[in-house]
């Protein structure tokens, strides 16, 4: 056999590196493509895990009880949030309220269920609000609007917002005028003079205007 020659000893060299450059090609398209599927993989189970992390872990409330005492309407937005709360089936919610009565008002649901059987949860909330709502309360708005201080300013704006969610849906600014309008002078005016953009606004600055005006020595009479 004759020996190969120089020519063909480059020729060779030439096929080899040829064969060299393509294999790693081909095993760079491969990395490539195995780390675009594991990325696309672990945005997945990035996904997932953060599906996980975020279910909320709530913690159990205490279901609120009512004996006819107060503004049947806080018991009522409090079974509500109970309710959305823990996923409560709407037949269920009126039987879960009942366990929660005392007094008076436990004795008007035994007497309701017996003439009329158990109502719906729209229902009941109607005629709660019916026998337990403050009479005084029959025209809400008005009752807001002739709300005034006659005492401190802490107990004029604890009855304030508890007329105020009775009084349906207002403008804040209707809010802010219908609370400062009720501080009278010359509160109202120093409250006014600083042009509150909230309700919040108007309550803060009530309470600044009027301690203020208590920590200010009085005047002694020549």
């Amino acid at each position: 056999m004759a020996e190969p020659t120089l020519a063909d000893l480059l020729k060779a060299m030439e096929t080899l590196t040829t064969d060299v450059t393509a294999m790693k090609a081909d095993m760079a398209s491969m990395k490539a493509q195995s780390s675009l599927s594991s990325g696309s993989g672990d945005d997945r189970r990035a996904e997932g895990l953060r599906h996980q992390e975020f279910h909320p872990k709530h913690k159990k409330w205490d279901f609120p009880r009512f004996d006819g005492s107060s503004d049947p309407m806080l018991f009522l937005n409090k079974c509500e949030a109970y309710f959305r709360q823990h996923h409560t089936m709407a037949e269920e919610c009126v039987l879960m309220a009942s366990y929660h009565l005392d007094d008076v008002v436990q004795l008007w649901f035994t007497q309701l269920q017996d003439d009329d059987a158990t109502p719906s949860w729209g229902t009941f909330k109607d005629l709660l609000n019916l026998w337990f709502w403050p009479p005084l309360r029959s025209a809400p708005m008005f009752e807001l609007a002739e709300c005034c201080r006659t005492g401190t300013v802490e107990e004029y704006s604890n009855r304030f917002q508890a007329l105020l969610p009775r009084a349906g849906r207002l403008e804040e600014a209707q809010r802010v005028q219908l609370y400062t309008g009720g501080l009278l002078p010359p509160l109202s005016h120093a409250v006014r003079l600083h042009h509150p953009e909230t309700l919040a606004a108007a309550m803060s600055l009530a309470r600044q205007v009027d301690l203020m005006e208590q920590s200010r020595p009085a005047l002694t009479p020549s």
